[in-house]
């Protein structure tokens, strides 16, 4: 395990919804050495649960001063220096807002940042990645992109079906995310991205964060941390250092009755069983937040240089939320 040190590389966690509830999560984070991760905020959640869910993260705010809460790219810069852990906000569903975009105001405010269209299956903005049919942005959901583009907050497109990824990308005035996927011609599964997505999204400024989760690697839950760092190098192969990011997507802390609230329709008919050999799946060598050094290790092993290393662990999600939230 690499030493953490004051002039560390800084390192941003794309996505990880983790129990926030653990104070285990934090202190691994911490030993990590993350700067700052994108926290999953809601998934199925309404308006007033999800209201419920930040006034929780203020409580968490006051309650632990190694957070800091995420509404610039300079409280990431920050979080860097003094040795913290950065926590931004975000969804990985637009179901908060129900039917009213205009409810997005109410959020920014309570600092969500980071705003997945849909979770796998169809809403009223746009269709998920498991829906048989992608008939694109609905009329409500180009409205909602324009929202998010005024406000500033970062559209996230991983869970989100092909053509709503292409159509959001081409109606929305900033650039974009793919916070946690891997190429679809890597690992071929519903999740990952397929190659033409993958080239829309860069071409506007876009960047991907290669995805850890197992089961969107070649090896499924067998695989080991060195599948990730492939990942990495195909994405970096195709879309260049400039434009590669990394999100573990880890579940740690986690417990089965998570997994069967991912897998209900909407939040609320069960659906399928889940999949899962344990509650907190992760890549041996990748287990927890600690193991964060090892990525850049791995890099290195790979002669990956200096700059493209500082670029792709947190350099390039900087550098993206810093020209979508602005100052």
């Amino acid at each position: 395990m690499t030493t953490l040190s004051p002039d560390r590389t800084l390192i941003i966690d794309g996505c990880n919804p983790s129990n926030w509830d653990s104070p285990v999560v934090y202190d691994s984070l911490l030993a990590g050495g993350v700067a700052a991760a994108n926290a999953t905020v809601a998934v199925w959640e309404g308006f007033e649960e999800s209201v419920d869910e930040c006034a929780k993260w203020q409580r968490r705010f006051k309650a632990d001063n190694r957070l800091i809460q995420v509404r610039t790219a300079a409280d990431i810069e920050r979080a860097h220096v003094e040795g913290k852990l950065g926590v931004i906000l975000g969804w990985q569903n637009i179901s908060p807002i129900e039917n009213d975009f205009e409810r997005l105001e109410v959020f920014h405010t309570l600092g969500i940042r980071i705003v997945q269209l849909a979770y796998n299956l169809r809403n009223l903005v746009a269709n998920g990645c498991y829906e048989e049919k992608d008939e694109g942005l609905s009329t409500f959901g180009k409205l909602t992109v324009r929202k998010l583009n005024e406000l500033g907050m970062l559209i996230d497109l991983s869970h989100v079906g092909d053509q709503s990824s292409l159509d959001t990308i081409e109606h929305s005035t900033a650039p974009v995310a793919i916070t946690h996927a891997n190429l679809r011609e890597f690992s071929n599964h519903a999740r990952n991205k397929p190659r033409a997505v993958v080239k829309e999204l860069i071409d506007r400024g876009g960047v991907i964060g290669a995805n850890a989760f197992p089961r969107f690697l070649p090896g499924g839950f067998d695989a080991t941390i060195d599948a990730f760092l492939d990942a990495i190098d195909d994405v970096v192969q195709f879309a260049g250092p400039d434009h590669v990011a990394i999100a573990t997507d880890l579940c740690e802390g986690q417990d089965m009755a998570y997994w069967h609230y991912l897998r209900r329709l909407h939040g609320k008919i069960p659906g399928a069983q889940p999949q899962v050999p344990r509650p907190d799946p992760a890549l041996a060598g990748l287990d927890t937040g600690k193991e964060m050094p090892n990525i850049e290790a791995g890099l290195k092993d790979r002669g990956y240089d200096d700059a493209s290393i500082k670029k792709i662990l947190g350099g390039n999600w900087l550098r993206l939320y810093r020209e979508v939230w602005g100052s």
